[in-house]
């Protein structure tokens, strides 16, 4: 077994062990072209004697200090010969090169044997999250009473000062928020440390919002304009279904189809979600290893 960077020619041994991952295939094939143009991280794949792709995981660096795991997957015909192992030592080894001092990773709750797995290699659990959706607009489905209409929140989300963004770090960072979601952010499907600087930024691109209820940072998907998604939300236990309430008028003012909400794992969160008319979609795992 080897390991080295992934060359455009490893494309099609990685499509005979992959594409039949989950259920529905997998995405490694659809990034991989992706993957290889990004220079912010590596692919690595593990290689038989003949030089052929047996094994791949992606490291990428999202920060100066964290790298982010993702894609790993080993051919079944070569499971337990440590293959997961070796990549992610071999990322590790990338990570510190480029002075990295934390690789992070995902996984779904009833992904069992990732979890066994990534374990094994050093990881340790450090917070869950779940993904809240639901239709909005023209998309929402009728509702009972008030004309089949939903009623509009009567408070509105308005586009977050730089002024506010030293209350809402601080909100955050001194509350459960942030012990639930382990001082991290979600950015679509990566974690990372959440930075006063990235409340700032999200002023500046006009996805910081805020209301009496608290705040939130949300915008369209660049790659799917049907989908408006809320990546962090500050708000006292009280106020979370209000902040909930008037997201979800917001991504129906944008035009959007549907809401994702990425929220750290709490009881209250899940009251309010459930209260706002989202529905659980994904049970997620974060995991951490220090280098």
């Amino acid at each position: 077994m080897n390991i080295r960077p992934a060359i455009p020619a490893d494309k099609d041994a990685i499509a005979a062990f992959t594409d039949q991952t989950f259920a529905w295939g997998d995405y490694v094939l659809d990034v991989f072209d992706e993957w290889q143009k990004d220079t912010r991280g590596v692919t690595l794949v593990a290689t038989d004697e003949d030089d052929r792709a047996i094994g791949i995981a992606r490291w990428t660096l999202i920060s100066p200090t964290e790298v982010w795991g993702q894609g790993a997957r080993v051919h079944p015909d070569h499971r337990r010969r440590g293959i997961s192992s070796a990549l992610t030592e071999a990322g590790e080894r990338w990570a510190k090169e480029r002075g990295a001092q934390v690789l992070r990773l995902v996984t779904e709750v009833w992904n069992t044997a990732a979890q066994g797995q990534v374990t094994k290699s050093g990881f340790r659990l450090v917070s869950r999250w779940r993904m809240w959706m639901r239709s909005v607009g023209d998309a929402a489905p009728s509702v009972a009473g008030n004309g089949g209409r939903r009623v509009p929140s009567e408070e509105r989300l308005m586009p977050a000062r730089e002024s506010e963004v030293g209350s809402a770090f601080l909100a955050w960072s001194a509350g459960p928020l942030a012990a639930a979601s382990h001082g991290l952010i979600s950015e679509r499907w990566t974690w990372r440390r959440l930075r006063p600087d990235d409340l700032v930024d999200a002023v500046h691109r006009r996805a910081l919002w805020s209301c009496p209820a608290g705040w939130l940072i949300g915008d369209i998907d660049d790659d799917d304009p049907g989908t408006f998604w809320v990546s962090w939300a500050m708000a006292a236990e009280e106020d979370t279904y209000r902040l909930l309430r008037v997201a979800i008028d917001r991504a129906s003012g944008d035009g959007a189809e549907r809401i994702v909400v990425m929220l750290p794992e709490a009881g209250w969160l899940e009251r309010a979600a459930k209260r706002a008319g989202m529905a659980s979609r994904h049970d997620l795992l974060v995991y951490e290893r220090p280098i």
